[in-house]
C-alpha cells in the first residue's frame, strides 16, 4: 500500500469533518387573502356607477336587515321591515322591489322625530315616541323620506315596475315593534332614530340601494 501524502490526507480528513449540506426547500405561496364581504358589495356597486366616495345600502328580505357600507368604515346595521307580501314589482302590488336603485330625494331634514308626511309633505301632526309602537293599522310615513330610483331596467324600472313611481321610500314607521319582519306595504321601515342616522350618513353623497333576497355577509 502507498503512503498518503499529506496533501490527500488533509483533502479526505476535511471531506469527513464537513456537515452535508442540505438544499433549502423553497417557502410555500402565501395563500391570497379573502376580500371581505363589505368590499365585494361596494364593489359591486362600483361596477354599476357607484363613486369611490359614494354610500351602499344593503337591504336583505331574509334577513330583515339594512347594512349602511361605506369606503375604510364598519358597517352600520339596522333592523327593517319590508313587505308583508313579498318581494315583487308590479304596480299596486304593495309588494317591495328586488335589485339596483339609487336614492334620489332626502326628505324632511329638518323634520321632529315622528313628523308624519302625506305624500312626502309634511303633515300637522308629530307622533310622540310612545306612538311609534302602534298597534293599530295605520301605516304612518314618519320622520325621514329617502326616495328609490330603480336602476334596472325591466325589473325595477319602466313601465309598471317602476320602483320611484311606486314611490318606494326607506322611511321611520309607527311599528317599531315588528321591525326584524316583513310588515310593511312595499317600502323599506326602519326605526325612526334609525332613519335619522341613515339619513344623516347619506345626506349628500351618491347612495345606492341593493335589495337581495339573499341573507347580509356582514356584521
Amino acid at each position: 500500500m502507498m503512503p498518503f501524502r499529506p496533501a490527500t490526507l488533509w483533502l479526505l480528513l476535511s471531506m469527513l469533518c464537513t456537515p452535508a449540506t442540505v438544499p433549502a426547500v423553497p417557502a410555500a405561496p402565501a395563500a391570497p387573502t379573502a376580500t371581505p364581504p363589505s368590499a365585494r358589495y361596494l364593489e359591486q356597486a362600483r361596477s354599476r356607477g357607484l363613486g369611490p366616495e359614494g354610500r351602499l345600502i344593503v337591504v336583505s328580505v331574509a334577513d330583515q336587515r339594512l347594512a349602511l357600507l361605506a369606503p375604510a368604515a364598519p358597517a352600520r346595521l339596522f333592523p327593517v321591515s319590508t313587505s308583508k307580501w313579498g318581494v315583487g314589482a308590479w304596480q299596486d302590488s304593495n309588494r317591495t322591489p328586488l335589485g339596483w336603485h339609487r336614492v334620489t330625494d332626502w326628505i324632511g331634514a329638518q323634520a321632529q322625530p315622528g313628523q308624519a308626511f302625506v305624500s312626502r309633505e309634511p303633515t300637522g301632526e308629530i307622533l310622540p315616541p310612545a306612538r311609534w309602537r302602534s298597534v293599530l293599522a295605520a301605516d304612518y310615513v314618519l320622520t325621514r323620506i329617502l326616495w328609490l330610483d330603480g336602476l334596472e331596467e325591466g325589473l325595477n324600472r319602466g313601465d309598471g315596475i317602476d320602483s320611484r313611481s311606486r314611490y318606494i321610500y326607506l322611511h321611520g314607521t309607527n311599528q317599531e315593534h315588528l321591525l326584524g319582519q316583513p310588515a310593511s306595504h312595499g317600502c323599506i321601515r326602519l326605526a325612526n332614530r334609525d332613519v335619522i342616522e341613515l339619513f344623516d350618513l347619506t345626506l349628500g353623497r351618491q347612495t345606492y340601494c341593493w335589495i337581495t333576497e339573499a341573507p347580509l355577509a356582514v356584521e
